[in-house]
C-alpha cells in the first residue's frame, strides 16, 4: 500500500444510492460548487460576516494506526487551516446551486450566511456545549463489498469509516469526508446521495477543493 509521510506542523504552518442520514452514505467525486463572483449582484463580501477561529479535535479514533493515523491527522489539519480561510468563508456565503441561486439544497430555511455561522459556531447536536470546536469520535471498518464511504446516526457522535476507501484516499479526500460526516453532526441532512447542492456534499466538496489545493502548494501530492 502507497505510503503518505507528511509533517502535520507543516500543514499548520500554512495560511465525500439514495439513502438517508440515518442509514448509510454514499460519497462521490464530483466537480465543486459554483460561487458567485465579486462582479455579480447577488455576491456578498466575506468581511461583512463575523466568524470566530474554529479548532478540529479528534476526540476519539478507534482501529486507527500507523499510517492510517498520520494520515487522519494530517486530514484533521487540513480541515482546521481550510475552514478558517477567508476563501472558505467566500465559497460558503456566496455559494451558487445548479439552478444559479445563492442557497444550500436542504438547507432548513436558512440562508448561507446563516449556515455558515452555524458551521463556524462548531455546537454539535449532540455535543453542544464546546463552541468553536469540530469534535471527531471515528471508527474505522472494513466492508469490501460496500460503496458506502463513510456513515454516522442521528443519535451517536460516532462517525464510521470504511477502510475500503480510506486506504487509497488522498489526505484531501479524508478531509472531504469528514467534513461532509460532521455536517450531519450538526443538523444538516440531504434528500439523497445525488443532493450535491445540499449542506453536507456542497461543504465537503469546497473542503476537498481547497485541502488539494493547499496539499498542491506544498508539492505533496501530484
Amino acid at each position: 500500500m502507497k505510503k503518505w509521510i507528511f509533517s502535520v506542523a507543516l500543514i499548520f504552518s500554512l495560511d465525500l444510492q439514495d439513502i438517508k442520514f440515518q442509514k448509510m452514505i454514499a460519497h462521490g467525486h464530483h466537480a465543486t460548487p459554483g460561487l458567485f463572483k465579486p462582479y455579480e449582484n447577488q455576491y456578498l463580501r466575506p468581511e461583512t460576516i463575523h466568524s470566530s477561529y474554529l479548532a478540529v479535535k479528534g476526540m476519539k479514533m478507534e482501529k486507527f494506526s500507523g499510517e492510517n493515523l498520520e494520515k487522519l491527522n494530517v486530514a484533521f489539519s487540513l480541515v482546521e487551516k481550510v475552514v478558517n480561510t477567508v476563501e472558505f468563508k467566500d465559497r460558503i456565503i456566496n455559494f451558487k446551486n445548479t439552478a444559479g441561486k445563492r442557497e444550500f439544497a436542504s438547507n432548513k430555511g436558512l440562508t448561507n450566511e446563516e449556515i455558515y455561522q452555524i458551521f463556524m459556531d462548531g455546537r454539535e447536536i449532540l455535543q453542544n456545549n464546546t463552541p468553536g470546536e469540530m469534535n471527531f469520535y471515528l471508527k474505522l471498518y472494513y466492508n469490501p463489498f460496500s460503496r458506502v464511504i463513510g456513515y454516522t446516526n442521528p443519535d451517536t457522535n460516532l462517525i464510521h469509516i470504511n477502510w475500503r476507501f480510506f486506504k487509497n484516499y488522498h489526505p484531501s479526500d479524508v478531509a472531504a469526508n469528514l467534513a461532509h460526516e460532521w455536517v450531519h453532526k450538526i443538523g444538516f441532512d440531504h434528500i439523497s446521495a445525488k443532493e450535491h447542492d445540499s449542506v453536507p456534499y456542497a461543504i465537503g466538496y469546497i473542503v476537498g477543493d481547497m485541502a488539494k489545493k493547499l496539499l498542491k502548494s506544498q508539492q505533496l501530492i501530484h
